[in-house]
């Protein structure tokens, strides 16, 4: 069973802004637009965090990766496009389930459960012989 990643990443977007439009000059008199109006680059800086499933860190940045290379941006009135990604931080948030994990759980619980009375002596080894066996 996969573990759960955390991921944190930068995101430059970017555009280029032209004036599209006319002066509307009130009560002026022979009033003459003589601009010339050209494009220009503007970008900005965003933060975004994520979560994935991975079997490992590396799995983690790999589904990160291809997910900030297939992301988009949508905005009302600007076309912007995703000009630059940056993976920042992958943080392991829970780990990924194997047969080593799950026994030594398992094998807490028992003491645990034998602690408190839960099980007996001939109850604990029987799910010691059980898991001593499960193992490959």
């Amino acid at each position: 069973m996969p573990g759960k990643y955390k991921i944190t990443a930068e995101v430059v977007i970017a555009t280029a802004v032209e004036p599209d439009g006319y002066f509307d000059a009130y009560d002026a008199l022979e009033f003459e637009d003589e601009s010339s109006w050209y494009s220009h680059d503007v970008s900005a800086e965003g933060s975004v965090t994520f979560v994935v499933e991975a079997d490992s860190e590396d799995e983690a940045q790999e589904k990160a990766r291809e997910i900030l290379d297939n992301i988009s941006f949508n905005s009302n009135d600007i076309e912007w496009e995703i000009e630059d990604t940056t993976i920042e931080n992958v943080e392991c948030i829970e780990e990924p389930w194997d047969m080593d994990r799950a026994l030594t759980v398992i094998r807490a619980f028992i003491s645990r459960m034998r602690e408190m009375g839960g099980v007996n002596a001939e109850e604990e080894e029987a799910f010691s012989f059980l898991l001593d066996n499960l193992t490959p």
